[in-house]
């Protein structure tokens, strides 16, 4: 099967739309349309917020991985993976691989990737865990500081 990664672009916003409502109902969290309502302004502009990666195969969007920066005290410049998502049917031909693969070429400076999945997301835990990802004991809070509506 031959996997294509590359940035996405408008043509994929349909795509990023339906992995965040379909990662955040795998996750049980809160369901928003931020993403709907700020995908224009946050990433398709003259400088993006976060940087995307898409799967394709045949032309056909079949996964994702969304992703930033941030620093961390301890550990320095960390590449935050917000959210990655393979469409089921894709699943186990390597798609995630390829992903991280593009993402670790095209990041060579950085030394730490960290990510948060949901206590419910058993699959994801498993491969991140697979992969060499290491779980660490933090808890994870946020706060809107104003209402997201279109």
């Amino acid at each position: 099967m031959n996997i294509r990664v590359i940035h996405a672009n408008k043509t994929h916003k349909e795509f990023l739309i339906y992995a965040n409502k379909s990662i955040n109902t795998i996750n049980q969290t809160e369901q928003t349309n931020g993403l709907e309502c700020n995908i224009d302004k946050d990433y398709f502009c003259d400088k993006p917020k976060f940087q995307c990666l898409i799967a394709e195969i045949d032309n056909k969007p079949v996964g994702m991985l969304l992703y930033s920066y941030f620093y961390w005290a301890n550990d320095g410049e960390v590449l935050w993976i917000s959210q990655m998502f393979i469409e089921e049917k894709y699943r186990k031909y390597g798609v995630f691989f390829k992903l991280i693969k593009k993402l670790i070429e095209e990041n060579q400076d950085i030394k730490i990737m960290s990510c948060a999945t949901g206590d419910e997301n058993k699959r994801m835990q498993k491969i991140l865990k697979y992969y060499g990802g290491h779980e660490i004991n933090l808890k994870f809070y946020y706060k809107h500081l104003e209402k997201i509506d279109c």
